[in-house]
């Protein structure tokens, strides 16, 4: 009966080490989530902000298309001091010159409530082929006048796509219009679930080498059980690699780095088990 309570003891201790654990990476992952989340909210503001008599421009960056090479934004204004009559409206007719795709000009009427307009913004100086270490800039130029004056600017930018993250990286000022350079990288959590795939995938490579290795050195045959299931890995792999977040182009990095060389290696394995096994075969209905 002693024997048997130190033994319990021992079990109860495993398992509240392994639910600790469990609760701490828990913790740990939901924390890179929390600080993640607060980045990529995370409002960037720029421009004259002391100027009582200026422009408000908001900027919501809806998605980052990195097959595109563009930027889909929301742009949204709030005239202030003297630009604005009583109801908060433009004072008198407001153009906004950007640096969209199409060279986009808006225009908000006075006495109107602005209205939310479109806007694309090219990128550059990245290519999506890198995925999931792809990176790119964008620029963005915004310049507002009133009766052919320039105004001041106030410009607020936040980001919507989970899949980037938006960093200000440098701001100019140039006759009163306002230009900045932007990076958008990969998320956290983006990056983070392409990686797992890519290691996945080697790690089912490697357990169809294992399972062709059993096979072939133990002359065991036509193994179906090992066959069947370097079978299946080789068509599962092609959905797994397509479920990585933002659809990269085929001879992507996550191609040549794990996709390409796990179905080379499953094929290889499958093909040689086949062949052994049925020379192993072959010898024992002959002998």
């Amino acid at each position: 009966m002693s024997t048997g309570l130190p033994s319990r003891r021992s079990s109860w201790l495993k398992a509240t080490a392994l639910a600790i654990f469990v609760l701490l990476l828990t913790a740990g992952s939901l924390s890179i989530y929390v600080v993640e989340r607060s980045e990529g909210q995370k409002e960037i503001t720029l421009g004259d902000q002391n100027s009582p008599d200026r422009l408000d421009v908001s900027v919501f960056v809806q998605k980052t298309d990195a097959i595109l090479q563009e930027i889909a934004a929301q742009v949204e204004i709030a005239p202030q001091g003297a630009l604005a009559d009583e109801n908060g409206t433009p004072r008198k007719d407001i153009t906004l010159y950007t640096n969209a795709i199409k060279g986009d000009v808006l225009s908000f009427k006075a006495g109107k409530n602005p209205s939310v307009s479109d806007l694309r913004v090219a990128l550059n100086s990245g290519v999506i082929t890198d995925y999931p270490f792809d990176s790119y800039k964008v620029d963005f130029g915004f310049g507002a006048e009133v009766d052919g004056q320039a105004v001041p600017l106030n410009i607020s930018i936040v980001n919507a796509d989970s899949f980037f993250r938006l960093e200000l990286a440098e701001e100019t000022t140039e006759g009163g219009a306002l230009f900045f350079t932007a990076s958008a990288d990969r998320s956290t959590g983006t990056f983070a679930f392409a990686l797992f795939i890519m290691v996945f995938m080697w790690f089912l490579s490697l357990a169809a080498v294992i399972a062709a290795w059993y096979a072939v050195k133990g002359r065991h045959g036509l193994l179906w059980p090992s066959m069947s299931f370097m079978g299946a890995l080789l068509f599962a792999l092609v959905p797994l690699r397509n479920a990585v977040p933002g659809t990269p182009p085929v001879g992507s990095v996550v191609d040549f780095g794990s996709f390409f060389i796990a179905e080379a290696l499953i094929s290889m394995s499958l093909i040689t088990t086949v062949v052994v096994g049925y020379k192993v075969e072959r010898t024992k209905a002959v002998a």
